[in-house]
């Protein structure tokens, strides 16, 4: 009786609706794909950097190409072979291959489609995959020299594990992944057409089957003998098992490197038996099986039971005696690796009793010390600066300096841009979301050391209606624009996500919104060279498919001048074009002959620099205001990192230059070589831009955190960790993580003048209480960065000790309780660690905030100044006056600072004060402070948070009592 075919067919109609959908699907896809590169290629073309584009493309085409086609000739050629080496029908008899019978039947007519499709999608996935390694393969063709010191194991120039060492893992592991599907598909095959049978008389594997599928067994173990040659390579970028740092130290060098050579030998013979005793001698799997076997046993004993074992008996019993060389190896590396090279602790004369009389002779430092808070002020840039109600500006502004009448001034800086999220219904109506309110308007400047008026910013920059002349001008800005732009229009900036079409023909009326001039709007033109020319409706039908907009088609709004603006992000911008870069969380606005300008700091990366530690950068560079105005890093592990590269976007038309800062940087050079030289060289920085560069925060951050140990360079002591440090955390916000850089105009001991720098304190790692050193960084007058570290004297307290001790002052508790009662918040600005004479000086502004009652943002002020120098602390209204009694206190014309606890408080004098309610409620505050005390003299932190929270809810208490008393009476 004849077989019936297991496999339903579909009817021809069925079949012609399948197709159809599948050609639908596969249509919109590849349109959407097309489409998507055609925007990319044309926003490319705008900004100048179509070779970015071209060679991405030719890269990721070239890899898809050259993997997925191999590995689909691959797999296709040993389905063919299991296919074309098959046993002759008369053989396939047994039950069971009559039963896979029905199987070949229903392949064989289509028997090369099938084949083809099953190789095709392999192929398809490896090159998938392939593209996504474009980056390792142009580092990898653009290999560089490093020269210097080669790595202290294999003596081989770093550059080989840069730049060539990552691909070459890659390509093998494609090749085991190739490997192992050619032996699963060949393995099916045979089984499928009987060369493998599981039952029946005979031999259950034909002579072909058995020669293809041990050759490929033998291929496998051949290719772990030259993964076992690259992995010696690999244990310079291993994690030492004993010290946890990056490079393998004495049981990896001595006892696993030995193991990995044996098992290369091991994987040769046992590939090389895999052949001979299953093709010639014994015929049979078993030997395949044996041989594998022996490479497993031995990896286990060899490469894992001998190297534990060295590691316990031989190094935990002396960790220093046997790990000293490759610890030092690790100090080393990390410090080249990481551009820390030449930091070295300086000693200094700063102690925690200091001169105070110095202050008022201070000529660099104490004239310029910051008191607006970048991170505090926002919101009254926004109120006192908002031209309109869709104005705003970044959560946290930034800090940069300017020379102004000859002297060194740093000021607090932002940019009036559209914020979206404040639009509107109205508003947000298509043609006017992106047609009218197309920018944002002005570079805002405030002095960052004055405060005017309630506490507030005194604007010198960007404000709008100057006041006439004859005018009031005493309000809180200067009379004229002491920081003027040429083009104030902002149309790239951090806050616009939306897109704008730009442009008019030339005679036609303005329509865009500009600004406000009294009581009437003033209407402008965009008339930059940046965005995409609209004019042609091919590219309308582009972008109406790329923003799924309709109204690209619809709206009369374009015309042949039209222009699309859009990925207006500075950062975004400086991503897209440079995408080697990791680029800084924090970019920053500055004024450069005129124009506005964004500049970013841009770092190259690597992971596999030899012994130098890894870090996360995301870990590593974030702090209490990461998120809010600044961008995370991605968390991803680093153990080498430049600022090599400096860009800037401008904020009229979105150009972008990327200038070479470290010429040196192999990792550079390779980008550049691969990308046909787009990185200008240093050289052509204008010498008016590079007076605004910053040192960068985030690899400030980075090399901070790797501070905290490698500021050791001693491998005994560093082993010993006796000299560990700690990044304080953020005495205004404790608890929420690690304080922040800040930057300063100051002097630094060593220095020549005021600098403009970026600082931070570090504590013992084992007393958060006290401060080890203050760390510096800025730039020198040749443009070459400077990064510095200053040991100071025993006892110095740190920022959290020191915010404690000013924030438990009789003055300041009663205040806070009257701001408690008020219903004012408050909020502490950035705790300043300045050196002064040879003491160092902590500055911390207070803000008020009163609470807000509708959905409105109140505004804070900076209205009390708190001050500590050696054991005198100072709480004012101002800074002078805070200084003032610093001095006052340390020559004796006026008594120190009350200490908390020292005093008892007054009785209360608030109707009700005899009531028990309000005793008791007075007793616990009393209890309260001197919980205080007791903490901040044991260095308890976690008491001293319990404590404080004891006393604001005893104040509460107290507060409720005395208004139930005066209620009752």
């Amino acid at each position: 009786m004849a077989m019936r075919n297991p496999l339903p067919r579909m009817n021809r109609r069925g079949r012609y609706v399948l197709i159809l959908l599948v050609g639908l699907i596969a249509l919109l896809t590849a349109t959407g794909w097309m489409v998507g590169i055609w925007t990319d290629y044309l926003w490319y073309d705008e900004v100048k950097f179509t070779e970015v584009f071209s060679t991405t493309l030719r890269s990721r085409a070239l890899l898809f190409v050259v993997f997925g086609g191999l590995m689909a000739l691959w797999v296709g050629l040993n389905l063919w072979l299991a296919y074309r080496f098959r046993p002759s029908a008369a053989m396939l008899t047994s039950p069971d291959q009559q039963v896979l019978d029905r199987y070949r039947r229903a392949l064989s007519p289509r028997l090369k489609l099938w084949t083809g499709l099953v190789a095709g999608v392999v192929g398809l996935f490896t090159g998938l995959a392939a593209q996504d390694q474009w980056q390792s393969w142009l580092l990898f063709t653009n290999s560089q020299t490093v020269g210097g010191e080669p790595d202290p194991q294999f003596k081989l120039d770093i550059g080989f594990y840069l730049f060539e060492y990552p691909f070459w893992t890659y390509i093998l592991s494609v090749a085991f992944t190739a490997t192992i599907i050619a032996l699963i598909g060949a393995l099916g095959a045979h089984y499928l057409y009987g060369a493998i049978r599981l039952s029946g008389r005979g031999e259950r594997i034909s002579t072909a089957a058995r020669v293809h599928l041990s050759s490929l067994i033998a291929l496998f173990v051949l290719l772990k003998a030259v993964a076992y040659w690259f992995d010696r390579f690999g244990l310079v970028i291993t994690e030492n098992s004993v010290t946890g740092l990056t490079g393998g130290g004495y049981a990896e060098m001595n006892a696993l490197l030995f193991a990995k050579e044996i098992l290369i030998f091991v994987a040769i013979i046992g590939a090389v038996a895999v052949v001979i005793f299953s093709n010639g001698f014994g015929k049979t799997m078993l030997w395949p099986a044996c041989a594998i076997g022996l490479v497993v046993v031995s990896a286990i004993a060899i490469g894992g039971i001998y190297p534990a074992a060295v590691k316990s008996i031989t190094v935990q019993p002396n960790v220093p005696g046997k790990e000293g060389k490759y610890v030092q190896w690790s100090i080393d590396a990390t410090r080249a690796a990481y551009g820390m090279t030449d930091v070295n602790p300086i000693e200094t004369t700063l102690t925690a009793n200091g001169d105070a009389k110095t202050i008022d002779a201070d000529e660099f430092t104490v004239p310029n010390i910051r008191l607006l808070d970048p991170s505090i002020v926002s919101d009254t840039f926004s109120q006192k600066q908002q031209a309109r109600g869709f104005h705003g500006f970044s959560d946290k502004l930034d800090v940069d300096r300017y020379m102004v009448d000859g002297k060194l001034q740093d000021f607090v800086v932002g940019v009036r841009e559209l914020n979206p999220e404040k639009y509107s219904a109205t508003q947000s109506d298509w043609t006017v979301r992106h047609t009218q309110y197309t920018h944002g308007y002005g570079f805002v400047a405030a002095p960052a050391n004055e405060i005017c008026g309630d506490g507030e910013p005194y604007f010198v920059s960007g404000f709008l209606n100057v006041p006439a002349e004859g005018q009031d001008t005493t309000s809180c800005r200067s009379a004229t624009d002491l920081i003027p732009t040429d083009r104030p229009q902002i149309y790239y900036g951090e806050l616009m996500t939306d897109y704008a079409v730009v442009g008019q023909p030339e005679g036609s009326a303005p329509r865009e919104y500009d600004h406000p001039a009294g009581s009437e709007d003033v209407l402008t033109t965009y008339e930059g060279s940046g965005g995409v020319s609209m004019s042609s409706m091919w590219n309308r039908m582009l972008y109406a498919w790329e923003f799924r907009e309709t109204k690209f088609l619809l709206s009369d709004a374009f015309n042949d001048e039209s222009k699309l603006l859009y990925n207006r992000n500075p950062r975004d911008r400086v991503e897209k074009v440079a995408p080697f870069l990791t680029v800084d969380g924090d970019p920053y606005p500055a004024v450069v002959d005129g124009k506005i300008v964004w500049i970013l700091d841009g770092y190259t990366t690597a992971s596999t620099y030899p012994y130098s530690d890894k870090v996360n950068l995301s870990d590593a560079s974030t702090d209490t205001l990461t998120g809010s105005g600044t961008t995370q890093q991605a968390g991803r592990d680093v153990n080498y990192i430049r600022n090599s590269v400096k860009a800037t976007v401008d904020a009229y038309d979105g150009t972008v230059n990327l200038y070479a800062y470290d010429e040196a940087d192999p990792v550079l050079k390779a980008w550049n070589a691969a990308f046909g030289g787009i990185v200008k060289p240093k050289a052509e920085i204008p010498a008016s831009l590079a007076a605004h560069f910053r040192y960068p925060e985030d690899l400030f951050k980075i090399q901070r955190d790797l501070l905290q140990r490698f500021h050791v360079k001693d491998s005994q002591t560093f082993i010993q960790g006796s000299d560990a440090w700690e990044t304080p955390v953020d005495p205004a916000k404790p608890g929420e993580g690690k304080q922040p850089p800040y930057y300063v105009v100051a002097n630094y001991p060593g220095q020549t003048g005021a600098q403009f720098q970026l600082t931070s304190t570090m504590t013992p790692a084992t007393r958060a209480n006290v401060t080890s050193a203050l760390l510096s960084a800025y730039y020198d007058e040749t443009g070459a960065p400077k990064l510095s570290l200053y040991q100071v004297g025993d006892n110095v307290s740190s920022s959290l000790q020191t915010h404690q001790n000013l924030t438990s002052l009789d003055t300041v508790v009663q205040d806070l309780r009257l701001f408690e009662t008020e219903k004012t918040n408050v909020e502490y600005g950035n705790m300043l660690a300045l050196p002064v004479g040879n003491g160092v000086l902590y500055v911390e502004p207070l803000y008020l905030r009163r609470q807000g009652t509708g959905a409105g943002t109140t505004l804070p002020q900076m209205r009390k100044v708190l001050v500590s120098y050696g054991p005198y602390n100072a709480y004012a209204n101002t800074l002078p006056e805070a200084l003032k009694s610093i001095v006052e206190q340390y020559t004796g014309q006026t008594p120190p600072t009350t200490d908390p606890g020292t005093e008892e408080p007054p009785p209360p004098t608030e109707p009700g004060a005899t009531d028990p309610a309000v005793t008791a409620a007075v007793a616990k505050m009393n209890q309260a402070i001197e919980d205080l005390k007791a903490a901040q003299q044991s260095g308890d932190f976690e008491a001293y948070g319990k404590a404080l929270a004891a006393l604001d809810a005893a104040i509460k208490e107290y507060d409720a009592a005395v208004a139930a008393a005066t209620k009752g009476g």
